[in-house]
C-alpha cells in the first residue's frame, strides 16, 4: 500500500474539501438511463458542452442494453456500424454496450467480430480519457520551465499519483504510469480470457479480463466500461506490471508506435500460463493491429 507523508494526507483532505461540491454533477452524470435499441436509435446522450456555438458537430455516446445477439446486431446495423468500415474509416460510434446478452455464448469460439465489435469503443473511450490526463501532464511539464505550478496543479497531481499509485507526484514518473493500452493488446487478452465474449465470467459478471478477488473469485464489474478501466488501472499501476511500463516509457522516449506485441512479452505475470500465455496473446494480436489505428468518433465541422 503506497505511504503517504503528512503533506500528502493534508493536500489530499483539501481536495476532498473542494470536491464535494462537485459531487451533485457526478451523480447525475453517471446516472443515464438505459435505452432499447430503437430509442438510441431515434435519439442520444449528448455531450461536448459549448462546441454547439463554434459549428461543430458533437458526436454522441449510447449507453444501451439488449437482451439477444440478434437485438445486438440491429443496434450496429441502425448505426451502420461494422469493423469492415471501421477499419475503412478508421473510427467507430460511440457505442457503449452495458452488458454481453446471454445468447453470445453460442457464437463460434474461434472468431467473434461481435464481441470486437463491443469491446472496442470501450477500450477507446478509456484510452481517450487516459490520453487526456496523459496531454494535460505534457502541458505542465512545458510550462514548469517558465513558471511555478499553481497549489490547485500541484493537488491535481497529487490526486493523479494517489489514483495511479505512483510514490512521486514529479511529471516524469507519472507519464510512466498515465498512458494507454494498445488496442490489439486490450482485445486479444479478452478474447482469449473469454473465449471470444462466451465465458461466464463475461456474461454474468461483465469481467473479460480475467480479474480475481483477493479470496480467488471472479471478480464483478457493474458494466463492461467498468471492467475495462479497472483493466488498464491494473497495468497502469499494479507492480507486477512495472516492466511493462518501463517497455511502453521507452518507446515513447524513442517515439516508436506502442507494439502490442513488444508489451504483450511483459505479462509473463499475468496469468500462471506465462511464456504460453503470452504467446497465445501474441498470435492474437497479429491478427488484431490493425484496431491500434482506430478512433472514436471526434467532433467534426457542420458543412
Amino acid at each position: 500500500m503506497l505511504k503517504l507523508s503528512k503533506t500528502h494526507v493534508s493536500l489530499i483532505s483539501t481536495l476532498g474539501i473542494m470536491m464535494v461540491s462537485q459531487v451533485g454533477l457526478v451523480l447525475y452524470n453517471g446516472l443515464h438511463p438505459h435505452t432499447t435499441h430503437k430509442e438510441i436509435a431515434e435519439k442520444g446522450i449528448a455531450q461536448g458542452g459549448s462546441a454547439k456555438a463554434f459549428g461543430l458537430a458533437i458526436p454522441k455516446e449510447k449507453h444501451f442494453q439488449v437482451t439477444s445477439v440478434k437485438e445486438l446486431d440491429h443496434v450496429f446495423n441502425n448505426f451502420n456500424y461494422t469493423l469492415t468500415k471501421a477499419n475503412r474509416e478508421g473510427k467507430v460510434p460511440r457505442l457503449y454496450l452495458a452488458k454481453l446478452p446471454n445468447d453470445m455464448k453460442k457464437k463460434p469460439k474461434a472468431s467473434n467480430p461481435t464481441f470486437i465489435q463491443v469491446l472496442l469503443p470501450h477500450i477507446l473511450k478509456v484510452n481517450e480519457q487516459i490520453l487526456a490526463d496523459r496531454k494535460r501532464l505534457i502541458e505542465l511539464k512545458e510550462q514548469q520551465k517558465t513558471r511555478h505550478l499553481r497549489q490547485t496543479e500541484k493537488m491535481w497531481l497529487m490526486k493523479l499519483a494517489s489514483e495511479y499509485r505512483c510514490k512521486s507526484t514529479k511529471i516524469d514518473a507519472l507519464l510512466k504510469h498515465v498512458d494507454i493500452i494498445p488496442p490489439s493488446l486490450a482485445l486479444a487478452q479478452a478474447t482469449l480470457e473469454t473465449g471470444g465474449g462466451r465465458s461466464s465470467a463475461a456474461l454474468s459478471k461483465n469481467s473479460t479480463f480475467g480479474h480475481m478477488t483477493r479470496d480467488n473469485k471472479v471478480m464483478q464489474f457493474k458494466s463492461l466500461q467498468q471492467n475495462v478501466e479497472a483493466y488498464a488501472k491494473n497495468l497502469n499501476r499494479h507492480l507486477a506490471y512495472e516492466n511493462f511500463r518501463k517497455v511502453r516509457a521507452d518507446l515513447r522516449v524513442k517515439n516508436q508506435p506502442l507494439c502490442g506485441i513488444k508489451l504483450a512479452a511483459c505479462l509473463e505475470k499475468y496469468s500462471i500460463r506465462k511464456a504460453a500465455y503470452i504467446r497465445d496473446v501474441q498470435g492474437l494480436i497479429k491478427r488484431l493491429q490493425k484496431y491500434d489505428a482506430i478512433t472514436l468518433e471526434k467532433m467534426r465541422l457542420k458543412p
